[in-house]
């Protein structure tokens, strides 16, 4: 195949906006927070806390490592993590749970680009597919994409790979909407441009080597992105 063909090959390939459904629409960070504060009540526990414990792990392994930095034991590690659990499904069943009108117009535009929409997420069978039905996930064009069923706080580098393979998109010509350093480090590895949308626990991260680092989603164009016409070290 020559260069011409071949690139005319690679304009074909699909292309997917893939985003953290977990933090972007869940808000499962926010919800953990607020659950954890409400356990550990007699603990002034604040956003510092969460991010120097919590970003990097599971439920279970993070209530131990909570415990250990904060010097308080509020009970057995699985227990306590249960506790966090059923807080989270709480949370997930309440209603409260919305895909916002901005991260709505980020996905019109790339539907109107013809590429796929992807969300990432690690929640449990059970709630996510309850979640699909009631934000009717499937009319607004989002795929999920369940790269754990632990709860796990990000998708690793593995994750992202797994995703393009499986769905057959060309990672480098797709684009992805994290929200921490781990996520944003992950698909980048995966060769996924990346822009980062931080939350109040990780807006202090380095982001070093993603797109752009955004303060909110309000004005969006994605079009600036896709052509990459923004570098942001």
């Amino acid at each position: 195949m020559n260069e011409k063909a071949d690139s005319a090959a690679e304009n074909t390939q699909t292309t997917a906006f893939i985003f953290e459904f977990d933090h972007l629409v869940a808000t499962i960070r926010d919800a953990s927070f607020e659950v954890l504060q409400s356990i550990f009540d007699d603990v002034d526990l604040t956003p510092i806390h969460y991010s120097r414990f919590c970003l990097t792990n599971g439920p279970h392994k993070t209530i131990d490592i909570l415990q250990t930095g904060l010097g308080v034991k509020k009970g057995q590690p699985k227990k306590v993590s249960e506790e966090l659990v059923s807080g989270i499904k709480m949370h997930l069943e309440s209603g409260n749970v919305q895909v916002s009108d901005a991260l709505r117009d980020v996905i019109v535009q790339a539907r109107e680009r013809d590429m796929k929409v992807i969300g990432m997420t690690a929640l449990p069978p059970q709630a996510r597919d309850a979640l699909a039905d009631r934000l009717d996930l499937s009319g607004l064009g989002i795929e999920l994409y369940p790269f754990s069923k632990e709860l796990d706080p990000f998708p690793k580098a593995d994750a992202w790979l797994r995703m393009t393979k499986e769905l057959e998109v060309h990672a480098s010509s797709c684009l992805s909407l994290t929200t921490s350093a781990q996520s944003c480090r992950s698909s980048i590895t995966a060769d996924i441009p990346t822009i980062v949308f931080p939350d109040a626990f990780t807006t202090f991260q380095d982001f070093g080597g993603a797109l752009d680092v955004l303060e909110g989603l309000e004005n969006v164009k994605l079009e600036s992105y896709l052509n990459h016409e923004i570098t942001v070290s």
